[in-house]
């Protein structure tokens, strides 16, 4: 289901605790790293690996204080069921950033 994602220079984000990771090949063709909370499982951040660099995308609900950064665009509004409700002065791209508007 939808998640929402806090972008970050990588070089400026920083974890306690022990994770573990895994690399997939995204919709996008680049490879990307999931990291996840060993204790619980929850996913923690995802960033790109191979393929053009971009900024890291954490968790929203991981940060120290979610309220800092509210979303400002929704990425594969494409692919989200038909009840699913957007904001309407939201920007809601079809794929990912940079991707077609949906009218």
């Amino acid at each position: 289901m939808a998640t929402v994602n806090v972008l970050f220079d990588a070089d400026t984000v920083t974890y306690t605790g022990d994770m573990t990771t895994m690399r997939l090949v995204a919709d996008s063709g680049n490879t990307v790293e999931r990291g996840f909370c060993k204790r619980c499982g929850a996913q923690m951040y995802s960033k790109t690996v191979i393929g053009p660099q971009q900024p890291m995308r954490v968790r929203a609900g991981t940060l120290d204080d979610p309220e800092i950064c509210p979303p400002t665009y929704i990425i594969w509004g494409s692919r989200a069921p038909s009840w699913a409700p957007f904001p309407s002065a939201m920007p809601v791209h079809e794929a990912g950033p940079g991707s077609d508007l949906i009218s």
